[in-house]
């Protein structure tokens, strides 16, 4: 019985022993500052803070932070001692100058590492963007799925074709409109880029990739349109320094980007300007564009949006329409289908690399289309390139209108079963196959390659076949992933053949996982 007892009394003073000891360690790892949150009055002095709290222990310093309308006010009291802080804590109650007092959490430096770093990061970016729009004439609104694409397209085909020197001088995430990038060009003359990109047979090309073009004075203001406050620092700054004398201005259109601040746009220039640009605002019938697109807005809990936002405006003469109109086919007699632009896209490409290839060389030639169904690379052959006979190869119908053609042969077939039946109607060379093209949807990428160098083999094709094939990637994902699996296929094929003048394209009207690869099978 006696030891029973002993053992329950070394218990109890062992667990006194653990409870002083937390005790102990929580009053040594307090601090001699205490939160006070709640503050109840916007206009309370640090003095008469300082004087409620100072029966507690000596009151060193108070801070208070925040009021003015903002946020709820709270503050920082430091004592003199930890001692003072913890009887603060466990006695004072809430009273009509305060609502909540509790234990000052320490500072985690890692989080404030972090947060340095998160805005070391977007000061960075910032300031890349400042200089990109300081060198910037032209912007380009661009379905951020084609953004690779287009500055592709500009730099190696409009700057070659129509002699404009230019420069991709960066681009903006989607961060402001979803699914829609920022290309940013500098060019000697941006009214003639703008005019050379909204010619027809450019438009026909980039109507799937470009949604609008702005042309723009270098250099950018900080300002978010979202606001009333950056409308009026972008029109006052538009007014100073863009437009000049109003006198040289007839009539003016806005374009706005994001569309969605036009209105308050409008606003700005009508109470800041309604006796001058006001009153020549006319969208229908304009002299003049003027320009102003948010570049960027940086979105993020500790953004400041009238620093973390840039915008740029420019004023230029309206002779041409800088939105990019998607012609959509009415209906299947006009394009068959989205195959057709591919095809068409990818020759007129090649033409332009190529100084001594052209289509034209190849009218009255014997073509064959794999895959052919509904019908669009085979409109593209029997009547744009002129073909002499077009053996348009699938077991799927054709449009009427293609079905109809007198130069096409529809072969309801598989392309392994038309090959020999083409074979046995071979004559002589002028009966060969002199362009091979291919937009099937196969099992694997190498199939078309197959299929091509097999139709050599059978003796089907001319020496020196022009090709146009669609190589679809069907495992993985990322533009990364997918370039990599063409650049295996397109290895094999100069392996296993001899190939000249290949090239390889991320067409407009391809999708994501695709690539069209153009060349001559010898």
């Amino acid at each position: 019985m006696v030891g029973t007892n002993k053992s329950c009394l070394l218990l109890a003073l062992s667990s006194l022993s653990i409870q002083a000891a937390a005790a102990l360690s929580v009053t040594s790892a307090r601090s001699n500052v205490i939160f006070v949150g709640g503050l109840c009055e916007d206009d309370l002095s640090s003095t008469k803070l300082g004087k409620e709290f100072d029966r507690y222990g000596n009151v060193v310093d108070v801070s208070i932070i925040g009021g003015g309308g903002k946020q709820q006010p709270y503050a920082f009291v430091q004592f003199d001692t930890p001692q003072s802080a913890q009887a603060a804590i466990l006695e004072a109650a809430p009273s009509s100058l305060y609502r909540q007092v509790k234990a000052a959490q320490p500072i985690d430096k890692s989080k404030r590492k972090r947060s340095n770093t998160s805005r070391q990061k977007r000061e960075a970016e910032l300031q890349h963007l400042k200089d990109v729009c300081s060198r910037t004439n032209l912007v380009l609104q661009v379905q951020s799925t084609h953004i690779d694409r287009i500055k592709d397209f500009l730099t190696n085909y409009i700057s070659k074709n129509e002699s404009i020197k230019l420069a991709i001088e960066g681009q903006s995430s989607s961060s402001i409109t979803k699914n829609v990038s920022l290309v940013f060009v500098s060019t000697l003359n941006p009214i003639s880029l703008a005019s050379a990109l909204s010619k027809s047979e450019h438009l026909e090309i980039i109507a799937r990739a470009v949604n609008k073009l702005y042309i723009v004075q270098p250099g950018a203001v900080q300002a978010d349109m979202s606001t009333e406050v950056g409308c009026n620092v972008v029109v006052e700054d538009l007014i100073k320094n863009k437009i000049g004398s109003y006198n040289d201005l007839e009539s003016v259109r806005l374009q706005i980007f994001p569309p969605s601040c036009q209105g308050k746009v409008i606003a700005a220039v009508e109470s800041l300007d309604d006796d001058g640009l006001a009153g020549k605002l006319n969208p229908r019938d304009a002299t003049e564009t003027i320009s102003i697109v948010q570049v960027y807005k940086h979105k993020g809990k500790s953004s400041d949006t009238s620093t973390d936002a840039l915008v740029m405006s420019g004023v230029s003469k309206s002779t041409i329409d800088y939105s990019v109109q998607r012609e959509s086919p009415k209906n299947d007699q006009e394009a068959i289908s989205r195959a057709y632009y591919k095809i068409k896209e990818a020759v007129s490409r090649y033409e332009s690399e190529r100084a001594d290839f052209s289509m034209e060389s190849y009218r009255d030639c014997i073509a064959i289309d794999c895959g052919s169904a509904p019908g669009g690379w085979t409109k593209y052959l029997a009547q744009d390139a002129k073909m002499k006979i077009v053996h348009s190869v699938d077991p799927g119908d054709l449009d009427p209108a293609i079905e109809l053609d007198n130069t096409v042969n529809h072969m309801r077939m598989k392309i392994q079963d038309a090959i020999p039946q083409l074979k046995s109607q071979i004559q002589c060379d002028e009966d060969k196959i002199k362009v091979f093209v291919s937009d099937a949807c196969l099992h694997s990428m190498s199939a078309q390659a197959d299929f091509l160098l097999d139709a050599k083999e059978q003796g089907i094709l001319a020496y020196e076949v022009f090709f146009v094939l669609t190589l679809k990637c069907t495992i993985g994902h990322g533009k990364a992933n997918f370039d990599a699996q063409v650049e295996e296929a397109v290895r094999n094929l100069k392996d296993r053949a001899e190939i000249r003048d290949l090239s390889v394209h991320h067409l407009f009207s391809n999708r994501i996982g695709e690539r069209t690869i153009i060349g001559k099978l010898i």
